[in-house]
């Protein structure tokens, strides 16, 4: 703990002794005495002091030549000087021991409360000055290690900060992939449905022509054959129906008619396979888009219905489409359980995942509202740039399409596609020649 100490100069044992004994009692403070002051030198340049008590009148070196010796030391000039003298009292040597760097004058006879009062506030003093300096210490130790924090942070931050642009960077590149991969797929799909249709369709509708023509003539004639041959068309039919079915899981070629007969094919389809009844409600108008976002749209809505038929557990469905301030919205809503907690972060649970990502690509948004036991509502909004012909609800009633209005397009779409044939095959002369 630190002790303020208090230097008694005198060349008088007798005056210092008193000095001294006035200030011992109950001083929290040690007093040190020097009886010159030389010996008052010595002692500055050991100890630190809160005050020294300096007689003027000394041999040698006087209290005036000792006041500024202590003074012109670095390690001494900010010790406050008391002088204590019985003589020299006039102003002109008052005024040298101030010019000396004396704070103060005592002059004898001394009276000890008030000696003990003023040495008592250059020692609380030196304990503020200690206790300010110790404050200062720390805080310059504290602002040293905020500033190595601050430099450490900084280079966090920064590595922080180039983590995370490479993790954007390479977020954006994944999805920049994912979207040419999945161009690439449906892109894919369409030619090989295209080529299935175009290749083994027309050669099973020629093979099914010859078999026909060879079935209606052994009708008559050879009972057995021609049993034989009914096989035979039963096993076509169904090869045909599969492919048809195999052209539809690859790319719908009701997508070639247009968005809105793709989403009532879907509808369709959907409700016939899973027994949940749908209600659909669009504009009248025909939506037109580009057959990229088109395509998006309609895996969108068919990867949502596969969603509510595989984890809602719900009876009705009910799709929406239309325009709300140059955006295209789709919402797909069902009366099921509603989506858990933690659902969407299971293994391998990719649904909302995929979709999400095709919203991203379009530039939209993706709105997800459940509760348990509540159902779910996924809504889905696009940019309608590239769309034109669109019509608010406001502009334009939506109509409920039942399965009885979608029949309609879907025929029209079969007989679309049934009849595409290449000019080489089936040539019509060779229709009458079996005929």
């Amino acid at each position: 703990m630190f002790t303020p100490k208090v230097l008694l100069v005198n060349d008088d044992a007798a005056s210092l002794m008193a000095l001294a004994s006035l200030l011992g009692e109950g001083g929290d403070y040690e007093v040190i005495t020097a009886r010159s002051g030389e010996e008052a030198l010595r002692h500055v340049l050991k100890h630190d002091f809160a005050v020294i008590l300096l007689d003027v009148s000394m041999p040698n070196m006087d209290g005036f030549e000792t006041a500024e010796a202590i003074h012109s030391h670095p390690r001494s000039a900010s010790i406050p000087i008391i002088f204590v003298t019985a003589h020299y009292a006039d102003e002109m040597h008052r005024l040298k021991g101030y010019q000396r760097g004396a704070v103060d004058y005592l002059f004898t006879p001394i009276i000890p409360q008030i000696l003990r009062t003023k040495v008592a506030v250059f020692v609380e003093l030196a304990k503020k000055n200690l206790q300010l300096q110790h404050q200062k210490q720390a805080l310059e130790l504290l602002n040293r290690e905020l500033q190595e924090q601050r430099k450490q942070d900084l280079e966090h931050i920064n590595e922080r900060r180039l983590a995370e642009e490479a993790l954007r960077q390479s977020q954006e590149e994944l999805r920049q992939l994912a979207s040419y991969q999945e161009r690439i797929k449906e892109d894919e799909r369409k030619r090989i449905a295209r080529e299935i249709h175009d290749e083994l369709g027309q050669n099973l509708l020629a093979l099914r022509i010859d078999i026909a023509m060879l079935h209606a003539r052994t009708g008559a004639t050879h009972p057995k054959l021609n049993k034989k041959v009914h096989g035979v068309l039963d096993h076509i039919d169904s090869t045909m129906k599969a492919m048809r079915a195999i052209i539809n899981n690859l790319r719908p070629t009701v997508l070639d008619l247009g968005l809105n007969a793709a989403i009532e094919w879907q509808v369709k389809e959907f409700q016939r396979r899973t027994g949940i009844a749908c209600e659909l409600l669009m504009p009248e108008q025909e939506l037109e888009m580009d057959d990229g976002r088109a395509t998006a749209l309609f895996r969108i809505l068919q990867e949502s219905l596969n969603n509510v038929f595989r984890h809602a557990r719900a009876t009705r469905a009910r799709i929406e489409v239309y325009q709300k301030d140059e955006r295209l919205v789709m919402q797909v809503a069902d009366n099921g359980v509603g989506i858990f907690p933690g659902c969407r972060r299971k293994a391998n649970s990719f649904g909302l995942v995929g979709i999400k990502e095709r919203v991203s690509t379009l530039g939209g948004e993706l709105l997800i509202e459940t509760a348990q036991d509540a159902g779910t509502t996924l809504t889905v909004s696009i940019p309608a740039e590239g769309a034109s012909g669109l019509q608010t609800l406001s502009a334009a009633p939506l109509v409920e399409r039942r399965a009885s209005d979608i029949a309609k397009s879907l025929e029209g779409a079969k007989r679309s596609s049934g009849t595409r044939r290449r000019k080489s095959e089936i040539h019509p002369d060779k229709l009458k020649q079996l005929t």
